[in-house]
């Protein structure tokens, strides 16, 4: 993928870019769009959200709420995975591994040969309020065409997934599910924009995923008690990454014997 400038080449200019652009050039190769591709389609291919690719280059992570999407449009048979590399309109073909649908996460399996894959961060590491990061994914997904974009801003808050029903609340059943299992949530301070849903939240020092951008599951769970949308960004720790990831890996195994 062309890009104006490398690393090496930043290394001989006088005034030397900003390394998180060098960052940003490396982490789109990894930056999917998940969706579908259908011939009776009008229009035949049909955009649901961002991803990113993980593990061994076939696989990418998403929300889970984007998987739904295509299951409710009775699409997912026509499921598919775009890379800003390739030059198929029609997408790879994919298929959906495992969810979890309590942290919103979903891992997808595609076809062809391995794209780059992005670092996650360590199980159980949650990084500090104050924290320099970066988002890449399709804002409005292909209105824009299929250009991964970057934001830049910081974690402003790490905070609980559901905050405390006051008297009389309504208890609803995300909020039931979201009190029996607590986590840890990264509250942001940049732009997210509708279609950003599984974008990776990654560090601006060196590009380890930290999380997984998540807009639609904190507005039902930590922002149930405020009448109207914040706008403010949430992304959900890539633990859960890990937990679906090791649970598939052991699925395989277990075939294989």
């Amino acid at each position: 993928l062309a890009w104006p400038v490398t690393a090496q080449q930043n290394d001989r200019v006088s005034n030397p870019i900003d390394p998180f652009v060098v960052l940003a050039a490396q982490t789109r190769q990894s930056i999917v769009g998940i969706g579908s591709y259908s011939e009776q389609d009008q229009p035949t291919v049909r955009y649901v959200g961002t991803g990113f690719v993980i593990h061994d280059g076939n696989t990418a992570a998403t929300n889970q709420h984007v998987v739904q999407a295509l299951r409710q449009a009775n699409r997912l048979d026509n499921l598919r995975v775009f890379l800003p590399s390739d030059q198929a309109v029609r997408g790879r073909p994919a298929a959906v591994i495992a969810e979890d649908e309590t942290h919103d996460v979903a891992l997808i399996r595609f076809d062809g040969p391995p794209a780059p894959d992005l670092e996650l961060a360590g199980v159980g590491e949650l990084w500090p309020q104050g924290t320099d990061v970066g988002i890449m994914g399709y804002p409005l997904g292909f209105s824009l065409g299929l250009v991964p974009a970057v934001h830049r801003g910081v974690i402003s808050a790490v905070g609980p997934s559901v905050l405390p029903l006051p008297k009389g609340a309504k208890l609803t059943p995300d909020l039931a599910e979201a009190l029996k299992r607590p986590y840890e949530l990264y509250q942001l301070h940049m732009v997210v924009y509708p279609g950003n849903s599984g974008r990776p939240l990654f560090t601006a020092q060196n590009g380890r995923v930290l999380g997984i951008i998540n807009k639609t599951l904190a507005t039902r769970t930590r922002e149930h008690l405020i009448e109207h949308p914040t706008g403010i960004g949430y992304a959900v720790p890539v633990e859960w990454i890990h937990v679906l990831l090791t649970r598939w890996t052991n699925e395989q195994r277990a075939n294989e014997r």
